[in-house]
C-alpha cells in the first residue's frame, strides 16, 4: 500500500513538473476526444479538448423599494430577449461556438434603478429597468467524488459584465464636491468628466477601463454650472481652512511652550544632571556641551517662531494655500454675473506637493471652462439621459464594465496579456479577448436604441 502511494505521488510530481514546463497545450491521441489530464490533485481533472458550452444563471435584483412598479412578465421577457440577442452574438464567434477547454456561465440580473439616486420628481413608473449579463469563462475542470466525476460546474475566473440602462456615474473619477439633496437622497457628486482613452469600432473606451454604447446625441454626464460647483465646494474649502487653522493653533501653543522660562529652566536642569560633573573634571568639554545646548534652545525657538507665524512662501504654504483658496472661492462666488453663474465649470488639480501642504479635502481650483480651454470639465451623472416616453425595457445604454481588465485598445487592435502558463486550459481574460476580437461590435451597438 505504501509503495502504491509513493508511486502515485511520484507520478503526480512528474505530471506537475511537466505541466510547469509546457510552452503550449498538451497533445493528445485523436481518439481522446476530451483531452483529459488529471491535475496534481487527483480529484481534479481538466478537459483540454472538450467543446465550449453555455449556461444561464439568474441572480436576484435589488427589488422595487416598494416605490417602483414591479416588472411584468412581458417586461422580463423583453429584457431576456435582449440578453439572449447579446449572447447569440458571442456564441456565433469561432471561440464562443467551437472553442475548447472552457465553458461560459451567463450570469443574468433583471433589476431596477435605485430610486434614491434619482432627482426628486422623477416619474419612477417611467424610469428604465436595468438588466445585465456577466460572462464567466471557466476552464473545463471536473471534480471526482466517491469515484464519480462531476463535469464543469463551477470555478474561479475573471468575468466581464454587460449592463443595459446602467449609467457609469463617477466610475474612477476625481470627486470635486458634493451637493446636499433633500430627504433620504445621498448627496449629488460632482466629478471630472471621464476621458476617452481609445475607441474600438467607433465605440469610446473611458480611462482604459470601460466601454459605452450610448444613444446618438445623448450624454451620460451633464456639465455643472459654476455657481453650483462653487457653492458645493465651500464645505471642502472650509474643511481645509479649519485643518490649517487648527494646525496653526497647535504651533502657537508650541511656541508659547518653548518661549516660557520654565521650559528653558527644565532644559538647563536636565543638562546639569547629565553633564554637571564635567564642569570641574573636564571644563573645556563642559563648555562645548553648554554651547551646544544654547544652540539647540535657539534653534528650537526659531523653528517654533517660523511655524507659528507662517510666511507667504513655500514654508508657509500649508497655511496660506488653504486660507487663500477659501477666500478666493467665496469672493468669486459673490461676484458671479448671471452668465458666469450659468457657465460650465472645470477643474485645475493641485500638485502632489500642494496636497502634501494642506489641500486635502479640495484638491484643486474651480474655474470657468471658457477661461481655460482643455481643462477637465466638472460633471454630474446625467439622470436626464433617458427618454422616459420609451418602454422601460428599451435598451438605451450599454455599459461594458471592466473592459480594460482583459484588453487594451491600441490603434485598431486589442492587446491582451499572453498566456504564461499551460498547466490548465486558458480561461477568463484569454477567452474574453478572443471572443471580443471575433464578435461583430456593430451588432452589439445595434442592440441599443438609436
Amino acid at each position: 500500500m505504501r509503495a502504491a502511494w509513493i508511486a502515485l505521488l511520484l507520478l503526480l510530481g512528474l505530471d506537475a513538473a511537466e505541466a510547469q514546463r509546457r510552452t503550449g497545450p498538451p497533445t493528445f491521441d485523436p481518439a481522446d476526444t476530451e483531452g483529459l489530464v488529471v491535475s496534481p490533485n487527483p480529484s481534479v481533472r481538466h478537459a483540454w479538448k472538450r467543446k465550449v458550452f453555455w449556461t444561464i444563471s439568474m441572480q436576484p435584483g435589488r427589488g422595487t423599494f416598494r416605490v417602483i412598479p414591479a416588472q411584468t412578465t412581458a417586461e422580463r421577457g423583453q429584457m431576456t430577449a435582449t440578453l439572449d440577442a447579446l449572447a447569440v452574438l458571442f456564441k456565433a464567434t469561432p471561440t464562443g461556438s467551437s472553442g475548447e477547454g472552457f465553458w461560459v456561465k451567463d450570469s443574468r440580473t433583471l433589476d431596477y434603478f435605485d430610486p434614491f439616486v434619482l432627482p426628486e420628481k422623477t416619474p419612477l413608473a417611467r424610469v428604465p429597468l436595468t438588466f445585465a449579463s456577466g460572462y464567466f469563462p471557466f476552464r473545463h475542470e471536473d471534480v471526482e467524488t466517491n469515484g464519480i466525476w462531476k463535469k464543469s460546474v463551477n470555478g474561479e475566473t475573471t468575468p466581464a459584465y454587460f449592463h443595459f440602462n446602467r449609467l457609469p456615474e463617477d466610475t474612477q473619477s476625481t470627486h470635486v464636491a458634493t451637493e446636499p439633496r433633500p430627504g433620504d437622497r445621498p448627496p449629488e457628486v460632482f466629478y471630472l468628466r471621464p476621458r476617452v482613452t481609445a475607441t474600438w469600432h467607433g465605440l469610446p473606451v473611458y480611462k482604459n477601463d470601460y466601454l459605452l454604447v450610448t444613444r446618438g446625441g445623448r450624454d451620460p454626464w451633464a456639465p455643472v454650472p459654476m455657481v453650483r460647483v462653487l457653492k458645493a465646494s465651500m464645505g471642502a474649502l472650509e474643511k481645509d481652512r479649519k485643518t490649517a487653522e487648527d494646525r496653526l493653533e497647535d504651533y502657537r501653543k508650541a511656541l508659547a511652550a518653548v518661549m516660557a522660562p520654565e521650559w528653558e529652566a527644565q532644559k538647563r536642569a536636565t543638562f546639569e544632571t547629565q553633564n554637571g560633573e564635567l564642569r570641574t573634571s573636564r571644563p573645556s568639554n563642559y563648555a562645548a556641551r553648554l554651547r551646544s545646548l544654547e544652540h539647540e534652545i535657539a534653534v528650537l525657538r526659531k523653528e517654533a517662531e517660523t511655524r507659528a507665524h507662517p510666511r507667504r512662501d513655500a514654508t508657509g504654504a500649508w497655511y496660506w494655500a488653504a486660507v487663500d483658496a477659501h477666500e478666493d472661492a467665496a469672493r468669486r462666488l459673490a461676484a458671479l454675473t448671471p452668465d458666469e453663474a450659468a457657465s460650465s465649470a472645470c477643474f485645475v488639480e493641485v500638485t502632489a506637493a500642494q496636497r502634501a501642504n494642506g489641500r486635502f479635502a479640495m484638491p484643486g481650483t474651480v474655474i470657468a471652462e471658457a477661461s481655460a480651454p482643455g481643462c477637465r470639465q466638472i460633471v454630474r451623472t446625467n439622470w436626464e439621459y433617458f427618454d422616459l416616453t420609451l418602454p422601460r425595457t428599451t435598451p438605451q445604454l450599454l455599459y461594458v464594465r471592466d473592459f480594460g481588465a482583459c484588453v487594451r485598445v491600441v490603434g485598431e487592435r486589442f492587446e491582451s496579456p499572453p498566456i504564461d502558463r499551460w498547466d490548465s486550459p486558458p480561461q477568463g481574460c484569454v477567452q474574453h479577448a478572443r471572443m471580443w476580437r471575433e464578435v461583430d461590435w456593430s451588432r452589439i451597438a445595434a442592440l441599443v436604441q438609436p
